[in-house]
């Protein structure tokens, strides 16, 4: 799995393309979400990360949900990752009581040793990959096709391209050659190695991408 972005350049990247008082808001959230990470719960859930920053004069839950909010929830996403949970609100403790008493029961009732403690190792195992889904959901990028019949066709512009070079533009955007190089993506499609050097311009892996996506 990637090692997720550090937040602070994260912060930097959305600092650079706002205005000044949204800059103030982000670093406001920025400053809320510090803290959460070092919080038991760890609850990045919008609700919570909303009226926490907006008793500081940050960004309100309603400010964060609207279209507008985007970088703001880009922000919370980083902070989540990086403690290595979701924006999901946490279970909470009579919620996590009932799930463990259903495992429990459910072992209890086997009579057979050797079974209930392959029993038990797979609801280890089940907890353990039902987390990392849970990281993977908050952190996947939906693209819809928005296009009409009408729409100009997007695979004229790679026409001329080979299926060799295509696949070598892929490589140069994949995941497995970020995380070789210790580099990271940024929202705006910029490359940055971990401590916020800028590898790429702006715009380089939206670019690519959209030149081998047909």
């Amino acid at each position: 799995m990637t090692n997720p972005v550090n937040p602070h350049i994260v912060l930097e990247e959305l600092c650079s393309r706002a205005t000044t008082r949204t800059s103030l808001a982000l670093n406001i959230l920025h400053e809320v979400l510090e803290q959460q990470s070092q919080s038991e719960t760890q609850d990045f859930s919008i609700a919570t990360v909303g009226r926490l920053s907006g008793e500081q004069g940050g960004p309100s839950t309603q400010t964060i949900r609207n279209r507008t909010g985007k970088h703001f929830q880009q922000l919370i996403e980083a902070w989540a990752a990086y403690s290595g949970t979701t924006r999901k609100k946490p279970l909470s403790v009579r919620q996590k009581q009932l799930l463990n008493n259903n495992d429990k029961h459910i072992q209890e009732s086997i009579d057979d040793p050797v079974i209930r403690a392959v029993v038990g190792t797979l609801i280890a195992e089940r907890n353990k990959y039902r987390d990392q889904l849970n990281i993977l959901k908050a952190n996947v990028d939906i693209v819809i096709d928005r296009r009409t019949n009408n729409s100009p066709d997007r695979s004229a512009k790679t026409e001329q391209l080979t299926p060799m070079e295509i696949e070598a533009l892929r490589a140069a955007v994949s995941s497995e050659f970020m995380e070789e190089n210790n580099w990271v993506i940024m929202p705006t499609g910029q490359v940055k190695t971990h401590n916020g050097v800028e590898v790429y311009k702006r715009g380089y892996v939206n670019a690519i991408r959209k030149m081998v996506s047909v």
